[in-house]
């Protein structure tokens, strides 16, 4: 038997990092790291290894006059770094990535012992995963995710001028993800100063729904 669609929450963080470091809800100053552009030519690649270490982001690739759509056309290991195509490409290429050695946007949250140049910070987290089945046959499953996105600022104001661009970002992209169907913002978290961080940093959590995510048993 095979699991259709298996659900791995790394792979929904990972793209939740990517699209958030890609939206520029910190610029690449505070983030820490630079825009690279790349062009050349495929010739029927399948692969395409970024010759620069510590990527943290693919921001567009584009081959002929056609961007491609991450997920259904390419996926990105951050390890490697290498962008792999479903099919080969062939033809002019442009490719845009940030990199650098440190950045403000994770998939984990910030050590308490950070000091306060380390902020803004944003983290990310699936805090919860509820799945029913959908079939009396047993064969199908639909797991409702919540996420919760942390902003940790310098300030009252800052907090909620980032918690402000996350949301219009996730508004503007609801169905535009490829390992959710559909994210949507539900509520936000209370205020709460930071004590460890040194009383000046606070933070606040924006959550989002992401139901209708199907598995698929044959």
């Amino acid at each position: 038997m095979t699991v259709n669609n298996l659900i791995n929450v790394v792979n929904i963080k990972n793209e939740l990092v990517n699209f958030l470091r890609n939206s520029d809800i910190f610029s690449t100053t505070v983030r820490g790291v630079t825009t690279a552009t790349k062009t050349g030519t495929f010739s029927g690649d399948s692969t395409y290894t970024i010759t620069d270490s510590n990527v943290k982001n693919v921001r567009s690739v584009v081959v002929g006059e056609t961007t491609l759509v991450f997920g259904t056309d390419y996926t990105i290991d951050f390890d490697t770094p290498q962008i792999d195509f479903t099919s080969a490409q062939t033809g002019a290429y442009t490719i845009q990535y940030d990199y650098g050695s440190t950045d403000h946007i994770y998939g984990d949250f910030p050590r308490v012992d950070l000091g306060i140049t380390s902020y803004p910070r944003i983290s990310i987290a699936i805090t919860s995963a509820r799945t029913d089945e959908i079939a009396l046959g047993g064969a199908d499953t639909m797991t409702d995710f919540l996420i919760s996105i942390y902003v940790y600022a310098n300030g009252v104001e800052n907090v909620d001028t980032y918690i402000k661009s996350i949301r219009e970002v996730f508004l503007e992209n609801k169905s535009g993800f490829y390992y959710l169907e559909f994210v949507t913002p539900v509520t936000q978290s209370p205020l709460i100063n930071e004590p460890a961080r040194g009383d000046k940093i606070y933070t606040r959590a924006l959550e989002f729904r992401a139901p209708f995510n199907i598995e698929t048993v044959t």
